[in-house]
Parts: C-alpha cells; structure tokens; sequence
C-alpha cells in the first residue's frame, strides 16, 4: 500500500478497484451496511421496534459509551453519550470529532443536544467507557474513562433521591405524578465492558415505583419522602 500510495491524496482519491486489485478481491466475502447512525430503537411491543437516528452532534464521531437517566429531575429521560476511537489504522486517521454529549430529551423519543457550557460534559480524549455511580451521600455521579487518558468524574446539578435495588431485580416501572408510566430494566453489564450503579432516581416528578425480580414477584415502593441518605 505505501509504495502505490506515497501520498494521503494518491489514497484518498483512489477508487475501490486502485485500492483493491481484482485478484485481492476473489473470493471475498462481501457485506454491505446502509445505516451508519447512532440510533434510538424504540420498542413499540409485540416485538415491533421503530428506529430513530439521534441529532447530528450524536453522528460526529464513534459512541462507546451511553447512559439513560433522568438527569434533570423533570420526569423526562435523558442521555449522555461519551466517544471517539484513537485505534483506527494510520493511513485512515483518528474518530475524535467528539467531546462527549448530552442530550436532553422531551419525553416523546426527541433529544435536543446541549453545549459544553450549557451541560458541563466534556470528555475531549478516546472516550469508552460511560457509567453512573452513587456518590456517598447517594447523590447521582457520571464516570467517563479515555483510553490512556484521565478518568473524568462529573456530579449532577440537581441532586436527587435514589433508590438502590436488590440483586434479583429485574424490572421497574416508574409512575410519575403526570400519570405517566415508564418502564426501565435492571441491567447487569453496559455498553463498553461497563457496569452502572443499580439504582433508579427518585425525582420531584416520580409518584411510585413497581419493581420486579427474576422470579416474577413485584414489591411497589411509595415513600412519602425521601432524602439522600434515607435513599441508601
């Protein structure tokens, strides 16, 4: 490759046959994708998914590592996205377009991106990893590491109550004031090998819970209220 391509332009301007020979090609397995974005899969039921593409800010770079919350307290999810990829090969050049996003969401499957300053996420390195934690007074904390790079700690504006659940819980169903009910799975495992705390916010918004574990039975919890440590 080097010695047909001295130069990044030869390469970039060099079509798929100058790239890949005709022989080189024989018998390849060839696979063909035609959606590259970063998208929201929701589920509909009886099995039926519909996909949503995030905003463009969410398509700048490769995303590894995601968390869903309510990290506002409004009763609404929202998300945070951490990325970039410093592994690619030389002659295709580094993913670090992204420096870390949030996106706060609407309650319907939208997301509006939010910037730096507005948000206070900034992860400018080889983001992967993406996990929410509790801190000691059960307060909601975001841990994002960078590939060879510092693990960057963020705390929440408004710190609100959680609620830890128990090993064999599976399920909750959240029922908020507005007569809203959403329902959010207890996870072992996140994306890019990354564990989050298991606890479920207890915002202004939420009226009580149903949590149910991996023999069926559902327990709802409706504490009158609840503080920060009371929530441990």
């Amino acid at each position: 490759m080097r010695t047909r391509f001295p130069t990044y332009r030869s390469y970039a301007l060099a079509t798929m046959d100058e790239v890949l020979t005709p022989e080189q090609r024989k018998d390849a397995l060839i696979l063909q994708a035609t959606d590259f974005s970063t998208t929201l899969l929701r589920n509909d039921g009886n099995g039926h998914f519909t996909a949503i593409p995030l905003p463009a800010e969410a398509q700048w770079s490769a995303v590894n590592g995601m968390v869903v919350a309510d990290f506002d307290g409004d009763g609404r999810l929202d998300l945070a996205l951490n990325g970039n990829d410093y592994g690619t090969q030389v002659s295709i050049g580094r993913y670090d377009a992204f420096n870390g996003l949030y996106l706060s969401g609407d309650g319907h499957c939208k997301f509006s991106p939010r910037s730096i300053l507005q948000s206070g996420l900034y992860i400018p390195g080889d983001g992967k990893a993406l996990v929410r934690l509790q801190g000691p007074d059960g307060s909601s904390l975001l841990a994002a590491s960078q590939n060879r790079g510092a693990l960057k700690l963020f705390s929440i504006r408004k710190p609100q109550p959680a609620l830890m659940l128990q090993p064999s819980d599976v399920s909750v169903r959240i029922h908020l004031r507005n007569g809203q009910v959403r329902r959010e799975e207890a996870y072992y495992g996140a994306s890019f090998l990354s564990q989050s705390g298991r606890f479920i916010d207890w915002g202004d918004e939420v009226s009580y819970v149903e949590i149910t574990d991996n023999d069926g039975r559902t327990r709802i919890v409706r504490p009158k209220q609840l503080s920060l440590k009371e929530a441990n």
